[in-house]
């Protein structure tokens, strides 16, 4: 398996089960990232939808677009995207909120880290073909 393959699959991989768990356990996991859960029906239904069948549906186009070679590379630049939204949204909130629980910042350090190493393995891949 090419580095491209295994590093959208496990964004994959990740995303899949993230979302899995958010669904069938979203007061848990709600709990474990936030501290806090929602205090009604209605936020845990979104919870489910939002963190979980949203988290489940990308990691299931991120596996899907590693079954291609002629999708991988789109993979690996939607790694990047994904990675790089999430840390921005991710630091605006720290910024306006004020409030970073060391599971938000090392949320950020994961997601900024995946997101150069996606970027290196995208620029890697595009000079290899030339």
């Amino acid at each position: 398996m090419t580095l491209d393959a295994l590093l959208v699959r496990l964004n994959a991989a990740i995303f899949a089960l993230y979302g899995i768990a958010f669904i069938v356990l979203p007061e848990t996991l709600s709990r474990m990232v936030t501290g806090e859960i929602p205090a009604s029906a209605t936020g845990l239904t979104d919870m489910r939808a939002t963190y979980g069948g949203m988290s489940l549906g990308i990691g299931i186009v991120l596996l899907i677009l590693t079954l291609k070679t002629e999708t991988l590379r789109l993979g690996v630049l939607g790694v990047v995207i994904l990675m790089l939204g999430m840390a921005g949204g991710r630091s605006v909130g720290l910024v306006i909120d004020g409030v970073a629980s060391q599971t938000m910042v090392t949320y950020l350090m994961l997601e900024l880290a995946m997101a150069a190493l996606a970027f290196w393995v995208l620029v890697r891949s595009g000079t290899s073909r030339h």
